[in-house]
């Protein structure tokens, strides 16, 4: 709750609840929920707008009182008066957007929101649906979101009545794939819960990255028929065989100071050497298996608008030194073997660092895919085909 009178504390409290909303607006079950949403946007421009020139009257206020870190009140002035303007030019900038979003809202109120259609009255093309076990497994296409395909899904005990629903199907940046591949890839989520599930009855008080991806009901009917859910993998007759053409595994995904070091690698010696350094974040099967529970796994390697290819081998190398990230991928069914690169001193192992990939457009370091089905909207990931 707001204090009125303490602006650190309130200043805490606005930075969460604007985190919180940025969660929130992800998606929007009701676009009409839209218009009141711009509406709060707008009143907390004009309290922004306040804030920032309060900000900047309270630094030309008190300039008498600052001073650098070496004693120098004329220095300390200064800078109090240079951070009053650089405040005032700040809340000057939001009296655009004050008119841009209250011209947006004026839009907005003009459209009449019609009931979304209920998937399962769509066409059986549109949609795929299998049994694994006893639960009855559902998915059709969503709305895109940015980039990403999206697949909304449900899951159903019809001998309990439970079912669970979600949307946080994703797949990379492209076409969208076909409703029962989509499928086959919700049951690989589903496989790993019912072994994480039996992992935490077979060790008591540890944890895997797998656990709460769904509910408890869901995981303990994966991990009683982990035979159902291979089928449904590999060898479901309704399901398309998987494509005979190459696949690609995430092996790593960098951004930030770790990118940029990479990015360095490329400028001074190419992408070839840089290729080298990254293999060494290859674990082999186990990175594999990362890849294949956690959905980094692609027909073809995913780019954006403004990454850059290169590859070598069984490598392939995904950078943008406009977006500061660097990704690289290995085939599928590839082992990987340092000599296969001529490398004689590879890069020291080191576990995956796994992150959801960033796309032209995204702006991430947020993640804005990171959830897991069933879980928190701070944590986890998004399923990834």
């Amino acid at each position: 709750m707001p204090t009125f009178d303490n602006p650190v504390e309130d200043a805490m409290e606005a930075s969460a609840a604007l985190r919180g909303l940025a969660h929130a607006t992800r998606t929007f079950d009701n676009p009409a929920e839209t218009y009141p949403v711009l509406g709060e946007l707008l009143a907390g421009v004009r309290s922004l707008r306040q804030v920032l020139d309060q900000l900047s009257a309270a630094h030309i206020e008190a300039r008498s009182r600052a001073h650098t870190d070496a004693g120098s009140q004329p220095s300390g002035a200064t800078a109090a008066l240079a951070a009053a303007d650089e405040l005032h030019q700040a809340g000057t900038l939001l009296d655009t957007v004050h008119e841009r979003v209250d011209a947006a809202m004026s839009q907005s109120g003009r459209i009449a929101w019609q009931r979304a259609p209920d998937p399962f009255d769509a066409p059986d093309a549109t949609r795929a649906t299998a049994q694994a076990g006893e639960l009855k497994l559902t998915v059709w296409p969503d709305v895109p979101l940015g980039e990403h395909q999206r697949y909304a899904y449900r899951i159903e005990n019809p001998a309990t009545g439970q079912s669970v629903e979600g949307r946080d199907l994703f797949t990379g940046v492209g076409a969208p794939v076909s409703p029962k591949r989509a499928l086959r890839e919700l049951a690989v989520f589903l496989s790993a819960a019912g072994d994480a599930r039996q992992f935490a009855i077979d060790h008591p008080g540890q944890h895997t990255d797998n656990d709460a991806a769904f509910p408890d009901w869901v995981a303990d009917a994966a991990r009683q028929h982990p035979d159902a859910f291979t089928e449904l993998i590999d060898h479901h007759p309704n399901l398309p065989e998987k494509p005979g053409g190459r696949r690609w595994v995430s092996v790593v995904f960098l951004q930030g100071e770790e990118a940029d070091q990479v990015l360095d690698i490329i400028e001074r010696e190419g992408t070839d050497a840089a290729i080298e350094h990254l293999t060494g974040y290859d674990l082999g099967e186990e990175t594999t298996q990362a890849a294949l529970e956690n959905g980094y796994v692609y027909d073809q390697p995913p780019t954006g608008a403004l990454d850059r290819t290169a590859t070598r081998d069984v490598y392939t190398l995904t950078y943008s030194p406009f977006l500061g990230h660097v990704s690289l991928l290995r085939t599928h069914d590839a082992i990987p073997d340092p000599a296969l690169l001529d490398i004689d001193t590879p890069a020291p192992a080191r576990r995956t660092v796994e992150r959801a990939p960033v796309r032209a457009g995204r702006a991430e370091a947020m993640d804005w895919f990171a959830r897991r089905p069933g879980t928190s909207a701070s944590s986890g990931r998004g399923l990834a085909l």
